[in-house]
Formats: C-alpha cells, sequence, structure tokens
C-alpha cells in the first residue's frame, strides 16, 4: 500500500464521515498524562511504533516505512503516517497480536469508531480484521491479515483535515 492509499483506506472505512459505532468492543481507556498538546505526525508515528512494540509485534518494515517520507507536500500521503510489522517463518503473527496491539492504542487514548470488520478463511478463522480508530482529529485504519502464512500488522493514521484537503476518502477498502 502506497502512502496515498492509506487515505484512501481511511476513507473507504468512513474517516471523516462521522461514521459512529455501536460496536461490542471493551470500552477505551482514557487516554495517558502524556497525552496532551498537538496531536504531529512524529507523535502519531511514535503511537503506532510504540503500542507495536509494546505488544510485542514485529518492528515496522524499514521499506514500508520509507514510502511516509516520500510523499508530496499536499498529496494524500502527506497527511498520515503508518506501520507495517510482518510475521515471520519462526514468529508469525496471529490475531492474538493483532488485538493487543489494539488494546494498546486503546490505552493510548484511540477510540473505536464504527464495528469491527473481518473475514474467516475456509476453515472458519478469522483471516483478515480491520477496525478504525480516531483521536483528536486524527482516523487510524487498524488492520490484520493471516497470509501470506506469517502474517502481518498494519496501522495507517491520517490526519482527517489534511486529508479532506487533499481530496482523500474514496476508494475501495481491503475488506471491499
Amino acid at each position: 500500500m502506497t502512502a496515498a492509499a492509506v487515505a484512501v483506506v481511511l476513507g473507504a472505512a468512513g474517516c471523516g464521515a462521522g461514521e459512529g459505532g455501536g460496536a461490542s468492543a471493551a470500552p477505551s481507556a482514557s487516554a495517558r498524562p502524556e497525552d496532551s498538546g498537538p496531536l504531529t505526525k512524529d507523535r502519531v508515528r511514535a503511537e503506532l511504533d510504540t503500542s507495536a512494540a509494546d505488544a510485542g509485534a514485529p518492528p515496522a518494515d524499514p521499506d514500508w516505512r520509507a514510502m511516509d517520507t516520500r510523499a508530496k507536500p499536499g498529496s494524500l500521503g502527506a497527511c498520515g503516517v503508518s506501520y507495517r510489522g510482518f510475521g515471520t517463518e519462526t514468529e508469525p503473527v496471529h490475531l492474538r497480536r493483532y488485538e493487543a496491539v489494539v488494546d494498546e492504542l486503546r490505552e493510548r487514548g484511540w477510540q473505536q469508531s464504527g464495528e469491527r470488520r473481518e473475514r474467516k478463511t475456509s476453515d472458519g478463522t478469522v483471516g483478515e480484521v480491520l477496525w478504525v480508530f480516531k483521536k483528536r482529529g486524527w482516523s487510524l485504519v487498524a488492520e490484520f491479515r493471516s497470509f501470506p502464512d506469517e502474517g502481518y500488522i498494519n496501522l495507517a493514521a491520517g490526519e482527517d483535515a489534511c486529508v479532506k484537503q487533499a481530496g482523500g476518502g474514496t476508494g475501495a477498502g481491503p475488506l471491499g
């Protein structure tokens, strides 16, 4: 996914459109004391990275991370930051690791927006999950995929006003 696609995912998931949530998830924890002041791209990136690290998820893929830095000013890609951690053959990423990352995000004040969407594989296990969260003018799409066999976790956050100004918010989402 390119950095511009982050905005497409955010738009397709209903971010910025006022989509409410009647989901059955645990309530969000209140924000931590250090959660004051402006919510900048650097700060959001740090929250994504530390949430993943604290949950035991793989480190951010450096090639994926580099896409954030190549976005042209004024483009959709310039509106956000992302994290993608890939599992390995010896340490695959499973749904419970993704859920631990989501719990860490909630501890940092990210609040669920809309319902959790998931798809199951042919054997009935959960193969894809997508959840949208919001925090102080930002929208975050948290995604899990069990394929390839090693799995991955993707976190894509965009500043709502920037995405709107850049013309984002339309397109097909990963869970159709």
